[in-house]
């Protein structure tokens, strides 16, 4: 929702954009800030990978935990009659049964099924993430929660068959080697890597392969990118990632470093925006990305969404601005969608360069291997405030389509994860849909945490599969209400200053202790 900033910042955000800021307020959840809001997404897990953990340390980075089920370690199957020795006599060297392939431990079964353990393995079960809800319309204040159902554990795994029973070995009896494993299912986050590296704790391989069957929609992505993608889903319905929005129209925010002045962890994500460059003009790279690759590099995710002015004859990305004319917040002429998409117009040109000045950013990015949660079209609804929300839903979509192609096929950037950054007011006629979308959600300025009728209207509208994030706030959520199923966003994302206009410092460390919740220092390596 929309929030208004302090004068002082708005001040200095129309110095350095050349834009004039108006006061008024739009939205259910009040005023924005001027620099804009971004949306905290996050992804999730599946539910087949369970993880708990307690006193605030986290299943993943620190002390990771089994994963449940999956993790039993099969003997092979029991061995046939025919491989034991007659009675009176011993049994041959050759008789015993191999141990059939050590299963892999501490392994979460991914969502597209478990590895066998010593023979065929049962396909896993398809995960639900609590059962599809309705729609539920618009957010309604202190609406009731939707149950939604309990999350199944992903199907259970076969034990591995027993051995046929009386068949005759010759000469002692070949070993088998316990079954042969399943071509289909995914490796466990856990097992052992082809070449014997073991992967790492958290659910991702450190070597190479995707610890899971769900594929980011960027074509070619890069593994840290898939990684960052298949954590999400790991996550989801179990674990909410803390985020926080830095302000950063100013070069050196406080937001983030402000947790540890407070005894606090560091959040998980980053919220940052590609409007604020600093003096690295639309071809350098800018402190942001530099802050947010420090992030990156310290454990962390990063989410980014664009202010980004309304491209229009002539402008570039130094023209990018909040309120005023051209803004963010101008409503498009008539026609204007149609041209913003067609190649030659001045409109295309325009807002092709704003997508190669982020091509930029995401190229020195993808340089230390850094994934970017992209919400380029934050708070999208009908009729919103900001121009590229103010057509018609065909127009967005195609808009979204062609911004899609563009940074993918054209520009070649494969570190991106898609988030459909919905307001508080979600509406199906502006859905991208799952080609093009990893990731949704919405935001709210409301006190009616934890969100649940905003949160059972984006499940209506992309299912019970994909992770919800809770991309904006002003408010932080309590996990104990949110979990298990009345709203377990996979993300939430404190707006920059709301951190302490909004929130006390008791409460803050209230939810950043729950078990729930995952700090940066908990997220393992998924580089």
């Amino acid at each position: 929702m929309k929030r208004i900033l302090s004068l002082a910042l708005t001040a200095s955000l129309a110095a350095s954009l050349g834009c004039s800021l108006n006061s008024n307020s739009e939205g259910s959840g009040g005023a924005t800030t001027t620099g804009g809001r971004t949306s905290a997404t996050g992804g999730a897990v599946s539910a087949a990978g369970t993880v708990s953990g307690t006193g605030g340390s986290q299943t993943y980075g620190g002390a990771g935990q089994s994963g449940g089920p999956a993790g039993a370690t099969e003997e092979g199957g029991s061995t046939s009659t025919g491989g034991e020795s007659t009675p009176g006599g011993t049994t041959s060297a050759a008789g015993s049964i191999a141990p059939g392939g050590s299963t892999v431990v501490a392994g979460n079964s991914t969502p597209g099924g478990s590895p066998a353990t010593g023979g065929a393995t049962s396909p896993g079960g398809a995960k639900t993430s609590g059962g599809s809800t309705s729609a539920a319309g618009s957010m309604a204040p202190g609406g009731s929660t939707v149950t939604g159902g309990t999350t199944s554990n992903g199907g259970e795994k076969t034990s591995g068959g027993s051995t046929s029973a009386g068949g005759t070995t010759s000469n002692g009896g070949t070993k088998t080697s316990g079954g042969a494993t399943s071509s289909g299912g995914a490796k466990t986050s856990g097992g052992t890597t082809s070449n014997g590296g073991t992967t790492s704790n958290g659910g991702t391989t450190s070597n190479g392969g995707s610890p899971c069957s769900v594929s980011p929609v960027t074509p070619n992505a890069s593994q840290q990118t898939k990684n960052v993608l298949c954590y999400l889903y790991q996550q989801y319905g179990n674990h909410v990632l803390s985020g926080q929005q830095e302000a950063n129209w100013n070069d050196n925010p406080t937001d983030v470093s402000w947790y540890a002045t407070q005894g606090i962890k560091t959040p998980a994500i980053l919220g940052t925006d590609f409007a604020y460059h600093s003096s690295a003009g639309c071809t350098g790279v800018n402190i942001s990305t530099t802050h947010a690759i420090a992030h990156w590099n310290a454990g962390g995710l990063v989410m980014y969404r664009y202010h980004q002015g309304m491209p229009v004859s002539g402008t570039t990305c130094m023209n990018d601005c909040y309120t005023g004319t051209n803004c963010s917040e101008s409503t498009p002429p008539s026609g204007f969608f149609t041209n913003i998409i067609t190649a030659g117009t001045p409109e295309n040109t325009a807002f092709n360069a704003r997508l190669d000045y982020m091509t930029v950013q995401f190229k020195a990015m993808a340089a230390v291997n850094m994934p970017v949660i992209l919400a380029i079209f934050h708070e999208t609804q009908s009729n919103g405030w900001f121009w590229w929300s103010k057509g018609t839903g065909a127009e967005f979509i195609a808009l979204w389509k062609y911004t899609f192609n563009y940074l993918t096929s054209t520009k070649g950037n494969n570190n991106l994860i898609w988030l459909m950054p919905y307001s508080g007011s979600p509406t199906s006629a502006y859905w991208p849909g799952p080609t093009m979308v990893d990731v949704s959600g919405g935001d709210t300025y409301g006190s009616n945490q934890p969100f649940t009728g905003l949160y059972s209207s984006c499940k209506g509208i992309m299912g019970s599969t994909m992770p919800i994030a809770l991309h904006e706030t002003g408010l932080i959520p309590t996990p104990s209400a949110m979990f298990p199923t009345a709203a377990p966003w996979i993300m939430f994302n404190i707006w920059a200053g709301f951190e302490t206009s909004t929130n006390t410092v008791a409460n803050i460390k209230s939810v950043y202790s729950d078990s729930h919740t995952i700090t940066r220092d908990l997220i393992p390596s998924l580089k």
